[in-house]
């Protein structure tokens, strides 16, 4: 029996042990990737475009996707490659397009930008397509600035 209390207490001890040491980071949440897909579709609407946005945390995980009426069918599938590639690799697809891919996940085409917090630390990435390049960057930013996030780096 009291071998028994000494294993359990033991076993308690590491389990705390191990659980004290896990870190909480921050991640991309639906409320605030549906605020980016809002933001970007009314700014694609006023400017007459039709894009599909999708919006990932930071492990590449779809958080919330949307694709306007008029949009191409095709861009669906484009989008979520940008917004996956730039929530995985940390930076806007116009940067991986020149790294000379392909590569797992990896965007090619401009139209993908990270999200950030204020600190820099990257939790998701959102993807824009349907529109010319310049565009889909813009929409995308806009949608993370009413989001109250910083917006990403433009890659030339």
């Amino acid at each position: 029996m009291l071998r028994a209390i000494i294993l359990s207490t033991a076993f308690l001890a590491t389990a705390c042990a191990t659980a004290e040491a896990q870190r909480a980071e921050p991640t991309l949440d639906l409320s605030t990737a549906q605020v980016i897909i809002a933001a970007c579709v009314d700014h694609a609407a006023a400017n007459g475009h039709g894009v599909a946005v999708s919006v990932f945390d930071q492990h590449g995980n779809l958080k919330a996707f949307a694709q306007m009426d008029m949009a191409d069918a095709s861009v669906r599938d484009v989008s979520q490659w940008k917004g996956r590639s730039a929530a995985m690799y940390g930076v806007a697809s116009a940067e991986t397009a020149k790294w000379g891919g392909p590569a797992p996940n990896m965007a090619t085409w401009r139209g993908g930008l990270p999200i950030r917090l204020a600190t820099g630390q990257l939790i998701g990435g959102v993807g824009v397509s349907g529109a010319p390049s310049e565009f889909d960057e813009e929409c995308g930013n806009t949608g993370i600035a009413a989001a109250g996030l910083p917006m990403a780096e433009i890659v030339e």
